[in-house]
């Protein structure tokens, strides 16, 4: 097969050893979910709690107007592959225009370290995450090119790639304010662990004879307190140099001179005992940058392609063909960069049934500053209190990527008794269901595009129950 890499998998190929996060909007009216407050530091959790390292929280976000049978589909022999593997057919191709070029985002948030606690009217939270934005563009083009579509030549001038790999330690506070209002806010200290960002001004290819000739010019910069780039014999960049020991990564941590800040701010108030708007923005700081290698690309060289299997083996051709393609060479540094985080801002409107409080229903707005890779959603959801201990919420989105509308629908549960609390939801059900060749619910509605957020935790909950359905009390008795 003749193919050299598809960006459409160039961030994750790119940023392979490093892989403000979109978390789970579905469950932001979900009764008992601990993580609201990754959403809005004002929301308090019903019980303390303290998350099982790693397990606690992980979520994973997309988003992107491709359709999902792009980046995972099953193979004859029951293989997960890529477009690239031979056996995956080019149906999907009638999903994407040549002409366009794609934002994809992705996204991960691990927790390190994380609990909360109630204090009086106060709720607190300590966070120690590791998280990761990866984005790049991605031409529509290159695509049909991939599936063989174009015989002779591409061009791919304007692709950019960028990510951003950090430690994030986060202080929460919470208060609540008579009976009506609550405020919050979370500052956090971030620590930077790789940067990469690179825009190819052209990127122009042309094939002869199995033979790709390539011309690429581009420029970006790349820091990092423990990645280092493996440089050739042409001084071009052939890859990273990650340790790969625990003792040598932690040293690489603790080594690090990239620091930075951020804060979170928030507000719930119940206008009506069954009416409550609640708004914030999160991720509002910056992350300074030291001894960042500038990277520069003006060459025209040859590459041969390569032959991809599997998913595995396919990203790592991938990554390989594109540091080939790119050429980069490191041509200076600077002592530091300045970089601004993406915020998030959300607005929420929850009206519960005045005669059964249990259910629900919402309304979020949620708008993520991030240039053109920026969006906006308008979600809708349906909420039910099923007892203290288990929820449910069902939601319908439509998401604006520039003049792109998408719709989803997403749901989550949450099985939270004293003890224990344990949640699964998921943003878009048809993106991870076609991905993985499962099963449909045709009669929900949404669209087949890489966009959602998968979200899941298993956490010890204890303390005194401090949630909107606290048990009744028995009057006491009067003597007549």
């Amino acid at each position: 097969m003749k193919k050299i890499f598809c960006v459409a998998l160039l961030a994750l190929s790119f940023c392979a050893t490093v892989s403000a996060q979109h978390n789970l909007r579905t469950g932001y009216f979900l009764d008992g979910y601990i993580y609201k407050h990754k959403l809005n530091p004002a929301f308090a959790s019903d019980r303390s709690y303290f998350a099982i390292p790693i397990a606690g929280y992980v979520t994973a976000g997309v988003e992107s107007t491709l359709p999902a049978s792009t980046f995972l589909n099953a193979g004859p022999d029951g293989k997960y592959a890529t477009f690239l593997n031979p056996n995956v057919n080019t149906d999907f191709l009638s999903s994407i225009s040549a002409d366009t070029k794609y934002p994809m985002n992705l996204n991960v948030d691990v927790p390190v370290i994380s609990f909360g606690f109630h204090a009086g009217k106060t709720f607190n939270t300590l966070d120690l995450s590791l998280k990761s934005d990866i984005r790049s563009t991605v031409p529509g083009s290159l695509f049909y090119w991939a599936k063989e579509q174009y015989d002779s030549s591409m061009d791919m001038s304007g692709l950019d790639i960028n990510s951003n790999t950090r430690l994030e330690l986060a202080y929460g506070f919470s208060r609540q304010c008579g009976k009506k209002f609550r405020f919050g806010f979370k500052v956090k200290f971030l620590a930077g662990l790789v940067k990469a960002d690179y825009t190819m001004e052209q990127l122009a290819m042309n094939v002869d004879n199995d033979v790709w000739s390539i011309a690429s010019k581009g420029s970006g910069y790349y820091a990092s307190s423990g990645v280092g780039l493996k440089i050739g014999e042409a001084g071009t960049v052939k890859g990273f140099d990650a340790p790969k020991k625990a003792d040598a990564i932690f040293n690489s941590i603790k080594q690090t001179r990239n620091f930075g800040g951020a804060v979170d701010l928030g507000i719930s108030w119940d206008i009506l005992s069954w009416i409550t708007f609640s708004a914030s923005v999160t991720d509002l700081g910056v992350l300074n940058w030291k001894n960042v290698s500038k990277l520069e690309s003006v060459e025209t060289t040859g590459y041969t392609g390569f032959n991809a299997a599997d998913a595995g083996s396919e990203l790592k051709s991938l990554g390989a063909g594109l540091l080939d393609v790119m050429s980069a060479k490191v041509v200076g540094t600077e002592d530091a960069i300045l970089d601004k985080l993406s915020a998030t801002a959300h607005a929420g409107l929850e009206i519960r049934l005045p005669f059964y409080k249990r259910l629900s229903v919402g309304a979020l707005a949620t708008h993520r500053f991030d240039k053109v890779y920026g969006w906006q959603e308008v979600r809708g959801s349906v909420n039910w209190a099923l007892f203290r201990w288990l929820s449910f919420s069902a939601s319908h989105a439509w998401s604006f990527y520039g003049d792109t509308k998408l719709q989803s629908f997403g749901g989550a549960i949450n099985f939270h008794p004293k003890g224990i609390n344990i949640f699964v939801g998921v943003d878009s059900y048809k993106s991870v269901m076609n991905s993985l060749q499962l099963p449909e619910l045709k009669f929900l509605p949404g669209e087949n595009h890489l966009n959602t957020t998968v979200a899941l935790g298993v956490n010890f909950a204890f303390g005194k129950y401090h949630g909107r359905f606290p048990k009744k009390t028995a009057q006491p008795q009067t003597e007549n």
